[in-house]
């Protein structure tokens, strides 16, 4: 419907000047409606648009979806270490007979994943010790601890070891999640957790190379000598 209003004789000017007025009000209302018609129209071609977007937007959700519930399955560890304790029992000379050595105390980091439960033997308690004191730097540290005597010890180096050593095993993990999909050559490979130790060691900023043995002393018992140590 036309809602325009047709001029009578030669134009509006013969209106008094309130007929007048809402004369050019209703034509200004007229043209604010053909406006927003025409608003309306874009902007339903624009949601039609938007719409399409949001359809292929929610397909990549369902596909990455899927994807993050593969590594959830895959990808779902649990950390824990623990330093190994156990007295070893040995047997003595007919005087002495049964008696229980200091045994090799150590630490083990078990990482659980895809059901399964894989050990890796981190070091010896002493070995351990002294890396974690080359990786900060001193000198006679960690290397004073006693996990095996004192709790507030081993928790100490517990606390260590999760800081510095996980997020290092993690990234080896997802390094094998996304180049195989899935971790079975992990689970299955043997993995010598020193090797976080000496890395980290490495990339400490405190990293000393000492200078190689003089082949003569070969063979014999000798200590290095902190003025033969050089800086890398």
């Amino acid at each position: 419907m036309d809602y325009r209003v047709k001029k009578v004789g030669d134009g509006w000017e013969f209106l008094p000047k309130k007929e007048l007025d809402e004369k050019l009000g209703y034509e200004r209302l007229l043209n604010n409606i053909n406006r927003r018609e025409k608003k309306i129209e874009s902007d339903l071609d624009k949601i039609k648009k938007l719409k399409e977007e949001l359809r292929e937007m929610k397909k990549k959700r369902t596909l990455q979806h899927h994807q993050l519930l593969k590594y959830h399955k895959e990808f779902s560890p649990t950390f824990s270490v623990s330093m190994s304790k156990n007295k070893k029992l040995r047997g003595g000379d007919s005087n002495e007979g049964m008696f229980h050595t200091t045994g090799n105390r150590s630490w083990t980091i078990y990482v659980r994943v895809s059901g399964k439960r894989k050990p890796i033997y981190l070091g010896t308690q002493l070995k351990v010790n002294e890396m974690l004191d080359l990786i900060e730097g001193k000198s006679d540290y960690y290397i004073n601890l006693h996990p095996h005597k004192r709790p507030k010890h081993e928790e100490r180096i517990k606390n260590k070891i999760e800081k510095i050593v996980y997020p290092l095993i993690k990234r080896d993990m997802l390094e094998c999640l996304d180049k195989e999909g899935k971790m079975d050559s992990f689970i299955d490979s043997t993995i010598k957790g020193m090797k976080y130790l000496k890395e980290l060691y490495l990339n400490s900023g405190f990293y000393e190379e000492r200078v190689p043995m003089d082949p003569k002393f070969k063979g014999k018992f000798t200590t290095y000598n902190p003025m033969f140590l050089k800086k890398k």
